[in-house]
């Protein structure tokens, strides 16, 4: 496909015609949580934004306004961002839509990108359960007209607070049908999936066709309420930014086992950025304890793998870097990549990967199907 007969096929807007599908796209707020100001209810506006002084004293002494929380604790040495990403006016990379559509959408033949708020990671370890649904409401209210609204070729994750899965799943049915938005972004916190706490959440999303994408929350091991690392708290930067893929392992496990799969059959489950070179393991050792177990969970009527391999979606970015090429076909072909995997840049991060890198690795028979024939099925007339 030429680059113009992208552009007529974005401009006419065919499901048919899109190619290039990125599923982890990072926008952010260009002024922290202030920038929600005009989204949220006067009174939440007061208590999260307000406070007691705007003097520089007292902003570093007393909470004069409401921070999710966030890493502060493990510093990355290289930076978080690519550097090319920061707009003219110094602000953070991932604030400027019109540079996203440039560097992104224009200059890397990108047909949709699937926009998840980086602001908003750890917005399952925020104590106060009411506190953490405000703010995602005027959160998805700022991605539609801000961000939605300037390129037809955006989508958007809407956001939930876990905390009070009713609020959440209100919050499904009041935005989720909106133009724009593809998915439900489920910030992780210490609770995992498979407890019935979450029900309403997937009741929800199933009622209204939308998958629920899991995401690395900045906040995991940390604090007590965010997802939690096996071993404790690590010391380096490095020990915990490997120690990531923990929260979905986990997580996978206990939707299986639980038999969220079954309860809900239309629900699909997308992890982004999260990998895929510990599915095989998780896979072959629930199958295997699964033939001797199963009178304990008889709600799994299934092998867990097949429930996995039909249900759960991937992302590509950060593919397995092995040495050796055959390695990585292996891993693919063990994980069903050709249905399993889509496409993602991870932009603006630092380890952002390009389309035409990322797809070139793949074996011939796959690469279109990864590039944006999966996002198609999952996402549906929702991209178009």
């Amino acid at each position: 496909m030429t680059t113009a007969q992208v552009t007529n096929a974005q401009q006419d807007g065919p499901e048919a015609a899109l190619r290039t599908i990125d599923c982890d796209v990072h926008p952010h707020l260009p002024k922290g949580l202030r920038t929600l100001g005009p989204y949220l209810p006067v009174a939440w506006r007061r208590r999260l934004l307000g406070g007691l002084s705007e003097t520089s004293w007292a902003t570093e002494v007393y909470a004069s306004q409401l921070a999710l929380p966030k890493n502060d604790m493990y510093i990355n040495p290289v930076g978080s961002m690519r550097r090319d990403a920061f707009p003219e006016d110094g602000s953070v990379p991932g604030s400027d839509p019109e540079l996203m559509v440039r560097q992104l959408l224009d200059g890397g033949g990108v047909d949709r990108a699937v926009l998840i708020g980086g602001n908003v990671f750890g917005i399952g370890a925020l104590v106060d359960p009411d506190a953490a649904a405000a703010i995602a409401t005027a959160y998805n209210r700022w991605l539609r007209e801000v961000w939605l609204a300037h390129d037809r070729r955006f989508r958007g994750a809407l956001v939930v607070a876990p905390q009070d899965a009713q609020l959440a799943a209100e919050e499904i049915d009041r935005a989720g049908d909106e133009p724009g938005i593809v998915e439900v972004f489920l910030p992780l916190m210490n609770t995992l999936m498979g407890d019935r706490h979450y029900y309403p959440i997937y009741a929800a999303a199933e009622r209204h066709g939308l998958p629920i994408t899991l995401h690395p929350n900045s906040v995991d091991g940390i604090y007590a309420r965010a997802a939690q690392l096996a071993g404790g708290v690590p010391t380096y930067y490095v020990e915990w930014h490997t120690a990531l893929t923990q929260v979905f392992q986990a997580n996978v496990i206990s939707l299986t086992c639980h038999g969220v799969f079954e309860r809900f059959p239309g629900m699909k489950v997308v992890i982004a950025e999260g990998g895929i070179a510990w599915l095989p393991d998780v896979m072959w050792r629930l199958d295997k304890d699964w033939e001797a177990l199963r009178d304990e969970v008889p709600w799994v009527k299934r092998k867990p793998s097949e429930y996995i391999l039909d249900h759960v979606r991937f992302t590509t970015q950060p593919l397995p870097e092995p040495s050796r090429p055959e390695q990585l076909r292996a891993m693919l072909e063990i994980v069903d990549a050709g249905r399993t995997l889509v496409y993602s840049s991870d932009y603006p991060h630092w380890d952002f990967d390009a389309p035409g890198t990322t797809i070139a690795r793949l074996p011939q028979p796959m690469r279109e199907r990864i590039r944006g024939g999966n996002a198609i099925e999952l996402y549906g007339e929702r991209l178009a």
